[in-house]
């Protein structure tokens, strides 16, 4: 047996002003409304909250590499500091051993006999050390002790080894002393450092 379903035969009015069918017009606004909605729900929002996502993790890297940076040119400002406040010595670690030069710097505390270069070798990876033994004369023991005073300001970095050999002969006093002389094993790093900055 069959069952005839009833033929619903909606109509839908038709309301005009001056020529525009309203009714129609507002069905296909509500169309437009629900395909809008939609396009929303399955195509803008994913995006929105993947925007969402990309946005705070950049600013979570935004506000790590801005401290970073600060604690970068915090250090670099006090490295700067400290090369400035040490500039002398950084300079004296350059320089070569220059024998008249140092013959010169000595001749106001003593006479000096002969320098005798020993050995150079490599002092904690960085550095070079070079000895010297000195055999010179002094008039009084004040002497030798201004001299080392005065190494203080002198253009290269010394060392002075102790005990010291002191012999009475004539007028004068003979010592026998070593030195060590210090400098930088590689300066053109440096250099290349100091202009990077």
């Amino acid at each position: 047996m069959k069952i005839k379903l009833p033929k619903i035969n909606l109509k839908i009015p038709k309301v005009t002003i001056y020529g525009i069918d309203v009714v129609k017009n507002f069905l296909y606004f509500i169309l437009y409304l629900i395909i809008t909605l939609l396009a929303i729900a399955f195509l803008i929002a994913p995006a929105i909250k993947t925007f969402k996502t990309a946005q705070k993790k950049y600013f979570e890297i935004k506000t790590e590499y801005l401290s970073v940076k600060n604690n970068y040119n915090n250090e670099l400002n006090d490295l700067n500091k400290l090369k400035k406040e040490n500039r002398a010595i950084i300079l004296k670690f350059k320089r070569d051993f220059d024998i008249n030069n140092f013959k010169l710097f000595a001749s106001k505390y003593m006479k000096i006999e002969n320098i005798k270069k020993d050995k150079t070798k490599i002092f904690k990876k960085d550095f070079i050390k070079t000895i010297y033994y000195i055999n010179a004369f002094i008039k009084s023991p004040k002497n030798f002790y201004d001299f080392i005073d005065g190494l203080k300001k002198y253009k290269n970095i010394i060392k002075v080894y102790f005990p010291i050999d002191f012999e009475k002969e004539k007028n004068d006093i003979k010592i026998t002393l070593k030195i060590e002389h210090y400098r930088l094993k590689n300066k053109n790093a440096l250099k290349a450092e100091e202009n990077a900055h």
